[in-house]
């Protein structure tokens, strides 16, 4: 360490004692002697432990005003910040300030293209966003699965904070092919299912809203569960489930979120959907789950950002919530719309209503037939 470095007066050792003060001391002069130099580490005292790995990934304690970023750019300041915000950036409050992180202004300014493309300014803001929710989720994911291969027991600070960095290097260089792989595949996909039909065509546009089937699914007895289970546990629990939809929605049903203990599918033909929920059904009992509420519903809904907003939306909803354990009930509107498929055996349980739905609604609880009556 630099002998005119005083770690001590610049409060990098607050609050720690013994072998974790000597510790952090060792991955403070470990981090100078790797060229980083006090104000980054100044800059991140809560968490000096993964700036080797940051820098891998961007965080070379470069800073930009939002200014420059528009200079070099071309981008419009207001647009700047609308995408900033969409990221989960901070506001920015003096456009000439130097507190951007130059990797981070970057990663907005690469919306550009989206721009370049055509696509309006509202859109690409919309677009930018629901990237950024979706890539948190995949980053929280990555970061626990990498914390469980570098946190050995009894492994130092600079023993950590070493293996964070040869972790991310090998790492970095496959993360953006992947994402592209990924995205590509979900094009892909959203273009299949979502064909453009003869009606798009005569109007030159998309309709305001089209007939969907919706699936809710959730765990009964969760927040009975929650009492019972330590929050990774519980947790555990949640993940499980969304994994397991994800297996179930077979092209053309499409996973569209997880709410909690909650999933939610969806479908432009009924059938499908209604196997669907049949299979994830059976998938929570076969992995230990609690059984699944689950409800469904036909109608016209719109769908905005990937999600789906509707009446049939709302009434899958709350069929979910009229549901026994382990049922898959399906409302009149479904049974109406899914005509002579086969396997399927519908049984009435009654006309009931349903908290905020105006009309009662007949409900059927849905199950396979056994294979010798499948003709």
């Amino acid at each position: 360490m630099a002998p005119d470095v005083d770690i001590e007066a610049l409060g990098l050792l607050d609050g720690l004692e013994g072998q974790a003060r000597q510790e952090r001391a060792d991955l403070i002069a470990w981090l100078l002697a790797r060229g980083f130099d006090l104000d980054h580490i100044l800059g991140s005292v809560a968490a000096p432990l993964m700036l080797a790995a940051n820098r891998v990934l961007g965080d070379d304690g470069d800073y930009v005003s939002a200014r420059e970023v528009c200079d070099e750019t071309g981008i419009d300041l207001e647009l700047l910040q609308r995408l900033h915000r969409a990221m989960g950036l901070p506001r920015i409050e003096d456009p000439d300030a130097a507190v951007l992180l130059r990797a981070d202004a970057e990663a907005a300014t690469g919306a550009k293209f989206l721009l370049e493309l055509g696509i309006p300014p509202d859109d690409a803001v919309t677009v930018t966003r629901v990237m950024t929710e979706s890539l948190g989720h995949a980053a929280a994911i990555l970061r626990e699965s990498a914390l469980k291969m570098v946190l050995v027991p009894g492994a130092t600070e600079v023993e950590i904070a070493e293996a964070s960095e040869e972790l991310a290097r090998r790492a970095d260089p496959m993360l953006g092919p992947m994402m592209e792989d990924l995205i590509r595949l979900q094009l892909r996909q959203s273009f299949a299912i979502e064909a453009v039909n003869a009606t798009e065509r005569a109007v030159g546009g998309l309709p305001g809203a089209r007939m969907v089937t919706v699936c809710f699914a959730d765990l009964a007895g969760f927040t009975t569960l929650g009492e019972s289970l330590p929050p990774e546990e519980l947790e555990h629990v949640a993940s499980m489930l969304a994994q397991l939809a994800h297996d179930a929605a077979l092209n053309p049903v499409r996973f569209v979120k997880s709410i909690g203990d909650a999933v939610m599918l969806v479908c432009f033909e009924p059938a499908p959907v209604l196997h669907a929920a049949l299979d994830l059904s059976d998938a929570a009992i076969a992995n230990g789950l609690p059984p699944l509420r689950i409800g469904i519903a036909t109608g016209c809904a719109v769908s905005r950002a990937g999600d789906w907003f509707g009446s049939p939306v709302n009434l899958a909803s709350r069929v979910t919530g009229a549901a026994r354990p382990g049922a898959v009930l399906a409302a009149e509107s479904t049974r109406d719309a899914v005509g002579g498929a086969r396997g399927l055996d519908w049984t009435p349980i009654g006309a009931r209503r349903l908290k905020g739905v105006s009309d009662e609604v007949k409900l059927f609880r849905v199950r396979r037939l056994p294979l010798n009556l499948q003709v």
